[in-house]
């Protein structure tokens, strides 16, 4: 890579990476930057005219979290918990989900998996998404990228979640939590400008809308404009969120809002291929092979509603409803091909057409509260959800077809004409309903020993287009003990369970059972530092059973195949992580995750390694220093992400990535008590490597090289 290359024209800024066409300040961001700089000017004569002193203010860790609907802390819960709060998505700049994934303990980020990103943990694809507590469609194939404007964190929760959540591999589950109404007024906004044109805005206000203060909004919405370091492809997201509440009562409240978001992009299918024997080609990794008329557009609204109420005696009851319509646009041509090492050719261009039409109602109710039994006070949770899903795929061809070769070490993305589209067309579209009843309940057996116990029974039923799937009712049990050591440090064991349909056929006519999933997890939890740190170490073994293989008495006529439940794969390590602040200056969050798997029971792989493509190791940390002189201004953040070697089987040579560090930094700036401003530089020694390895033919991902954002920030 060169050198990067930032010049100023007049009328605007022009930001360069080093092999990407440069491209002009866009003129929307003018009216943005002109409000931003409004907020900030405001906020300066305040501070001018002496309002307000200098203040630094240090946010306490999360205690509690919404996946779990009982109140009890991270110490006194039985299985690992992570949040990344809005502080911390503000100092590293984490704007998407993916980012705050890729700073996460144990979570393995996998760009360009049925064209949206995949996410791993413990070896198992996490596929169970929530917001505010209730399931929602997320993940799914040509799932749009997910702003972080709108929340207010994240939680995970790792292992199985079938309590709770119903279907779901053993991995975790990610609880978006959206921001909600403030009872004083508050509003903050940022600009940011980066490398490669990366300029974004953001904007929050909210409060009470009556002078009673019983009616409370809040709006919230982003902007961002962004190429990347491959040549060609760039992003232009809207994202919009309003969220309202409303106090029928002293103690009820009605919430309500919506949020949409609009994305249009020209993407990069293709990644880069390797060389047939599986060797690296070394391209660049500004490498481009796709076409330049490339597109993949978005169009998202998510609707929800909530009503709470709060009896005197601590019970409550939460009803949570959430809508989504979804809409994607692909269309693409990209190479596709292992390269001859002696040819120097083999890739050709492949492409086509898709839309994707998704649907999604969900809603959860539940009550919650405190009883007595036997002279000692205990908690009881009893609940209930519903998700119906509907996602249809429609696909088109080209016309004429494409049959053009590409050559990897001089292609030229504008040499191909964009052809027609014809018609599309579609099977039909899968509609998924899951339905589950839940309860479980918090014994106080002694003062520091706890006994958790609950269990749901799940109704799953899914329809294709000829085929419909409904296995019988699912029961998932939930068990675990904390005792609590001392007042700081508890120690837990647990066992969770979560199921997954399968659509296979037998030999007999029917579907297989459902995959079971069964999470082990013992460990230490910790609250130190007057409860500003929370610290946990876990072991645990899953074991998942009923994996589809190919029935052996049965092979194979054509493409009708027949299956047996007889697989069975294992996962095992343990966890370490301390998040919170260590001192007044100094806030840290740090995790460590060794993970081995292992095929138990399988037809071909028995004895292997289950999921390569995950390392052993990753190690996340981030740390952020507030300098004690000229009144605290100055803050400086360094952050981790290491992990050792993975690798991918393709046919019959395997790719490999060793292991790999990279460095983050920041450099923050307190202006006066509401502006800050912030250089983040992620990637500062420009390490080369690859995130996500695909085949020899296509969809290997280079990781993003050093890059470089300033954001300015006001609050009021």
């Amino acid at each position: 890579m060169g050198q990067q290359v930032w010049s100023a024209a007049w009328g605007g800024v022009r930001v360069g990476g080093t092999d990407g066409a440069h491209q002009n300040f866009k003129p929307v961001w003018l009216p943005i930057a002109a409000a931003v700089a409004a907020l900030f000017l405001g906020s300066g004569a305040a501070h001018a005219q002496g309002a307000l002193p200098s203040v630094t203010v240090t946010a306490a860790p999360e205690r509690e979290t919404a996946i779990t609907k009982l109140p009890q802390s991270l110490k006194e819960t039985p299985q690992s918990v992570t949040i990344v709060d809005k502080a911390r998505m503000e100092e590293q700049n984490l704007r998407t989900l993916d980012d705050v994934l890729q700073q996460t303990p144990g979570i393995t980020v996998q760009p360009y998996q049925q064209l949206t990103t995949g996410y791993y943990a413990r070896g198992f694809k996490v596929d169970s998404f929530e917001q505010d507590g209730v399931p929602i469609l997320l993940g799914n194939t040509a799932s749009p990228p997910q702003d972080m404007a709108m929340y207010e964190r994240v939680e995970i929760l790792r292992g199985a979640a079938g309590l709770l959540h119903g279907a779901g591999n053993p991995s975790a589950t990610v609880n978006l939590v959206t921001k909600r109404p403030q009872r004083t007024f508050g509003a903050n906004a940022s600009l940011g400008i980066g490398n490669w044109d990366r300029y974004r805005a953001e904007a929050d206000i909210g409060g009470p809308l009556n002078t009673a203060g019983t009616l409370r909004g809040r709006l919230v919405v982003s902007h961002e404009d962004r190429g990347f370091f491959y040549d060609v492809a760039n992003q232009r997201s809207t994202s919009i969120y309003g969220v309202g509440e409303l106090d029928l009562g002293r103690n009820t409240v009605l919430s309500f809002g919506l949020q949409q978001q609009r994305i249009r992009s020209i993407t990069n299918m293709a990644g880069v291929p390797f060389y047939a024997d599986g060797r690296d080609i070394g391209l660049p990794r500004s490498t481009y092979l796709d076409t330049a008329w490339d597109r993949f557009d978005w169009d998202t609204t998510r609707a929800f509603a909530g009503l709470e109420h709060h009896w005197s005696n601590g019970w409550q009851a939460k009803l949570t409803l959430n809508h989504l319509e979804g809409d994607a646009f692909i269309k693409y041509a990209g190479a596709n091909g292992a390269v001859n090492p002696v040819t120097r050719m083999g890739p050709k261009l492949m492409g086509g057409a898709y839309r994707f039409d998704n649907r999604q109602d969900s809603v959860d109710a539940f009550v919650s509260g405190p009883f007595s039994l036997l002279g000692r006070q205990h908690e009881l949770l009893v609940g209930a959800n519903y998700q119906k899903t509907s996602t249809d795929q429609l696909s088109a061809n080209f016309i004429p077809a494409l049959n053009v070769p590409v050559n990897v070490f001089g292609w030229n993305p504008y040499s191909v004409p964009e052809p027609a589209t014809g018609s599309f067309s579609s099977r039909g579209p899968t509609r998924t309903t899951q339905s589950g009843l839940y309860g479980m309940a918090r014994f106080s057996l002694a003062d520091p020993l706890k006994l958790i116990v609950g269990g749901r029974t799940s109704q799953w039923k899914q329809e294709a287009p000829g085929v419909t799937t409904k296995p019988g009712s699912q029961f998932t049990p939930y068990g675990g003990l904390v005792y609590e050591l001392t007042p700081q440090w508890s120690a837990y064991a647990s066992y969770a369970q979560v199921f997954q349909p399968q659509t296979q056929m037998t030999w007999a006519g029917g579907v297989l059972d459902p995959v079971e999933g069964n999470n082990y997890e013992a460990g230490v939890k910790g609250e130190l530092a007057d409860g500003r740190l929370n610290v946990s170490l876990a072991v645990f073994k899953i074991r998942q059973k009923n994996r589809a293989q190919q029935d052996p008495e049965h092979p194979c006529a054509g493409a009708n195949c027949y299956y047996i439940a007889g697989g069975e794969v294992e996962s095992r390590g343990f966890e370490a992580e301390a998040t919170g602040q260590l001192t007044r200056d100094l806030s840290v969050s740090a995790g460590y995750t060794y993970n081995s798997t292992e095929y138990l029971k399988d037809a071909k792989s028995q004895g292997q390694v289950f999921a390569s493509f995950a390392p052993r190791h990753i190690l996340r940390l981030w740390g952020n220093y507030t300098l004690p002189w000229q009144e605290r201004r100055w803050s400086l953040g360094l952050g981790v992400q290491a992990q050792s070697k993975y690798s991918v089987v393709s046919g019959p040579v395997t790719l490999r990535q060793g292991g790999y560090g990279l460095v983050n930094l920041r450099v923050g700036y307190r202006v006066n008590r509401q502006v800050t401003a912030a250089l983040n530089i992620n990637n500062a020694f420009d390490r080369s490597y690859y995130q996500g390895l695909s085949g020899t033919s296509w969809n290997n991902r280079y990781g993003e090289p050093r890059s470089v954002m300033l954001t300015l920030r006001a609050e009021y």
